[in-house]
């Protein structure tokens, strides 16, 4: 009996095309795990050379190597597993314009508090927790998963918490955010996904 009304050469292409699907979407959890890692790794150092006037240049030895080694070797992982990163993909178009508008909107912070100094650096970094908070709660209604909802109440607790802390900590919050309220929770979806599809 067979488990559809198409023809046989239709329905192969349609079990590769979900087959695809499965593929691309571990590849991008895995991935956006991983630059949350990488990223958390960037603030807590910049924070560690700043508390303990470790005598390094932050920006080149830290940020500037470890970004630019991680997007080749991103790319070099999107090659190997035949995955194209679009930047609003067809598949993910709510999740993507989600990305987007926080990513624009953390831009905005950055230039009111880094630029213009219109804010103090605990309230900047209590926004950016909480925005970053609101995508984990929209990456949780859009996966049906109960990792990112434990990261947005992590990230709102960082920015609860970063909002009361001195200024010289807030990259700190925002490193630990990284770790424990978005890449912990990315592998957990990612670790869920891949053993779902064995």
């Amino acid at each position: 009996m067979p488990v559809t009304s198409l023809p046989p050469a239709q329905e192969a292409e349609l079990s590769l095309s979900v087959e695809r699907a499965y593929r691309e979407a571990l590849v991008t959890d895995r991935l956006g795990a991983l630059w949350s890692l990488i990223l958390a790794k960037c603030f807590l150092a910049q924070w560690a050379i700043e508390r303990f006037a470790i005598p390094i240049r932050g920006f080149f030895y830290i940020w500037a190597l470890t970004l630019t080694m991680a997007s080749v070797a991103s790319l070099y992982y999107l090659h190997a597993h035949r995955v194209k990163l679009y930047l609003l993909p067809t598949h993910f178009r709510v999740n993507a314009a989600v990305l987007a508008g926080l990513v624009v909107s953390l831009g905005f912070i950055v230039y009111a508090y880094g630029v213009l100094g219109l804010m103090p650096a605990p309230v900047a970094t209590a926004l950016a927790c909480a925005l970053l908070g609101s995508w984990s709660l929209a990456r949780a209604a859009l996966r049906r998963a109960w990792e990112p909802l434990l990261g947005a109440l992590l990230w709102w607790g960082c920015a609860g918490t970063a909002l009361r802390a001195p200024a010289g900590q807030s990259l700190l919050w925002i490193g630990l955010g990284l770790l424990f309220a978005q890449a912990l929770p990315g592998f957990a979806v990612a670790a869920r996904a891949a053993a779902r599809r064995v």
